[in-house]
Formats: structure tokens, sequence, C-alpha cells
């Protein structure tokens, strides 16, 4: 099984490659396709803000937070212009810093944290396979 999974084309371009590419293409698609991933992968990780009133047919997602180990990553759409970056410093609880960095920067860090927890779980392989491809 570990050879087919190195096999596929999205783990040998890499993901953070994968998601640099449908970032490119569409910003707030990518936002979107990014947040129902993360959401079923690390439900108790990652927080999803949407915009949009009560009565609004489509609540588009304005803010994905994921924490992952001592580092929590905001990517956030402003409405307008390009998505929006951050990462925070968290150790036991506390906030230490906070720096806006670029969204290719997040995606790579995020990749690389995925494509780490992808060889031990088949249901991250697969929910990556469905947001790469």
């Amino acid at each position: 099984m570990s050879d087919d999974f190195e096999q596929q084309e999205w783990v040998r371009l890499g993901v953070a490659a994968n998601m640099s590419r449908q970032y490119s293409a569409d910003q707030r698609e990518f936002l979107e396709r990014l947040a129902t991933t993360l959401i079923s992968l690390f439900p108790g990780e990652v927080e999803i803000a949407r915009s949009g009133g009560f009565f609004s047919k489509k609540k588009n997602v304005q803010k994905i937070r994921l924490n992952l180990g001592e580092w929590q990553y905001i990517l956030e759409d402003p409405g307008r212009g390009n998505l929006i970056a951050a990462r925070t410093r968290v150790v036991r609880g506390i906030a230490l810093k906070t720096e806006t960095i670029t969204v290719p920067e997040l995606i790579e860090e995020m990749g690389e944290f995925l494509e780490l927890r992808a060889h031990n779980s088949q249901a991250i392989r697969d929910a990556l396979g469905r947001l790469v491809n």
C-alpha cells in the first residue's frame, strides 16, 4: 500500500505544490475546498467562520483557523483582494507571537504537515487525494 501511495501523482508533486496550483486558479474556491477537507480530517482542531446573514442562501468561508501542534494557522478572506494568512505560536494555551505570512508559506507548512500525517492514515490520504485532484 505504501508503494501505491508514493506513486500517486499528487504525492510525487507534493501536497503543497498541488494546493498552490489550486490557490492560484481560484482563491475562494480553494478556501472552500480546504475548509471542507480540514473539518473532516481534524474536527477538533479546525474552526470555520462563514459569512452571510441568517437568510443568506450561500454562506461562504470567511476564515479558517487550524491548530497544528504548537502553531495555529489562520487563512482569511477579507472580502476583496487576496486571502490573508497568519500563524501564531501557542505554548500551553498561550499565544506568544502572531505574524502575517504569505499564503504560499502557509500552504507549504500545512502541506508538509499533511504529507507527514498521510503516511500513517488512509483517511488523510483519501481526503488529500480529493482535495488536490
